[in-house]
């Protein structure tokens, strides 16, 4: 891996300058299957919605006033505002819930690929009596380290107003939960969020999650 900096990147009509990044010569292909990928520190220089109803990544200044723009526009979309939290400077979490479990530390997996909803270790699976499959194991890799999954399949995964229920789901059996610190319940994948759109608001540290595009 090499590191520097990037003297000029633009999005849109935003140019951002001076900007850390690392690539590889290893000839690897990229994880998302483009030319690189953008993260948490771009995002949250902005106030950044994620619509993927909408397929769009839409980017604001980051003010006081566009975060109570975005809590308006959440409220009449029927999207309470969730707390948001960052570990390791990049990593996203917020609180929700799996299978009854109540209100619970859960990681948020914005973007990237696959098709499970949620995550989660087979000890969790097992505590909360999910119905998992361990007649199909999935050879899958995390943090580049070689991973057995399980289908498993909870009754509802809940994000304040958003859920889904009865949805594909992973156990495993070397979990990248809790790394941090903390105990972290499961985590929420790229296709929970399909029929939502996403808004970070970095400013007041809340994160509202609503159905259908963004307006």
């Amino acid at each position: 891996m090499y590191f520097g900096v990037l003297d000029s990147f633009k999005l849109g009509g935003i140019e951002l300058r001076n900007i850390p990044v690392s690539w590889s010569d290893a000839g690897e292909p990229s994880l998302t299957g483009g030319s690189g990928l953008i993260g948490t520190w771009v995002m949250y220089h902005f106030l950044t919605t994620i619509d993927y109803a909408g397929r769009s990544l839409i980017l604001r200044r980051r003010t006081p006033e566009t975060a109570r723009q975005a809590r308006a526009d959440a409220e009449r979309a029927g999207a309470e505002p969730l707390p948001l939290w960052l570990a390791r400077e990049h990593l996203l979490f917020s609180r929700g819930s799996v299978a009854g479990s109540g209100p619970r530390m859960v990681a948020l997996h914005l973007g990237g690929t696959g098709e499970m909803v949620a995550g989660m270790t087979e000890e969790t699976a097992r505590q909360l009596r999910i119905r998992t499959d361990y007649d199909r194991p999935v050879e899958t890799s995390a943090g580049l380290q070689p991973v057995t999954a399980y289908p498993c399949y909870p009754n509802e995964v809940r994000l304040g107003n958003a859920a889904a229920r009865d949805i594909y789901c992973y156990a495993n059996n070397r979990p990248a939960l809790g790394r941090e610190g903390f105990d972290v319940l499961a985590h929420f994948s790229h296709s929970f969020y399909k029929p939502y759109n996403v808004t970070l608001d970095f400013t007041d540290m809340n994160v509202y999650i609503a159905r259908g595009k963004a307006s």
